[in-house]
């Protein structure tokens, strides 16, 4: 179900999540908005000028349905961004910002996930939309297994790390395996290299009862994809995918 339809929330906080990236928090001026973990939101700045791409952006929330009233979105924040991204990094407590949605389908599905293993695999800032789903998710019962893949270029650059290593702690049907692009295989539960059917097999079991869910940057969701149909063996039906582009 899409709870669509533009309304006005203002900036309750905003914060570092990791190198790069970080979250900003709103709370509606109106009525709060309904959302499903893994929805995205499309966000408008009316009075930008400047940017070929125009006045809007989509971002997933990054929050839960469980955390009230606000909705939080996670992106990287980088010196020679957009001149959307400086206007939303620009934003003090208390600024608006135009918001429609939630919409998307990428979403959590308890009929779908229920006693059944579920992979995400997550590239860069993909991990936002995963946040809202993993955290939703924990806080119902179920047999369901949660494997998380992330894979980012720096051990600095893994957004939420902390908060997901305090999660899967605590909840043993959330496994986390983390590997980096950009740095030379670590001790623990840090992997180095893409994720490749060798680290995955590795991690998951019951391939055959796995569902798939691929969010990141377009080639690494592409890539990703060829690799669990064709070297895994999974059903095209069993994967969903979100791709992500550059702002």
């Amino acid at each position: 179900m899409d709870g669509a339809g533009w309304r006005r929330f203002r900036l309750k906080e905003k914060k570092n999540e990791a190198e790069g990236a970080k979250s900003f928090i709103f709370e509606s001026s109106e009525t709060p908005m309904y959302f499903l973990p893994g929805q995205h939101v499309i966000i408008r700045f009316q009075d930008l000028e400047g940017d070929q791409r125009g006045k809007m952006r989509h971002f997933s929330i990054s929050t839960s349905p469980l955390e009230g009233k606000y909705i939080g979105i996670t992106t990287t924040i980088e010196p020679d961004d957009s001149p959307f991204k400086r206007k939303l990094d620009s934003l003090g407590n208390g600024e608006e910002v135009d918001v429609f949605g939630a919409i998307g389908k990428f979403i959590f599905d308890p009929g779908l996930w229920k006693e059944s293993i579920v992979v995400l695999v997550a590239g860069g800032i993909g991990i936002t939309p995963f946040r809202s789903m993993i955290k939703y998710a924990l806080s119902m019962n179920g047999n369901f297994r949660i494997r998380l893949f992330y894979s980012g270029k720096t051990t600095k650059s893994l957004v939420f790390r902390n908060e997901l290593d305090g999660l899967a702690a605590g909840d043993s049907r959330l496994k986390i395996f983390y590997t980096v692009t950009g740095e030379p295989e670590r001790p623990g539960n840090l992997h180095s290299g893409r994720i490749d059917q060798e680290f995955i097999r590795a991690n998951v079991e019951e391939l055959n009862n796995a569902i798939f869910y691929v969010c990141g940057p377009p080639r690494m969701v592409e890539e990703e994809t060829r690799l669990i149909v064709s070297d895994l063996g999974v059903d095209r039906n069993r994967i969903r995918t979100e791709q992500f582009l550059g702002y």
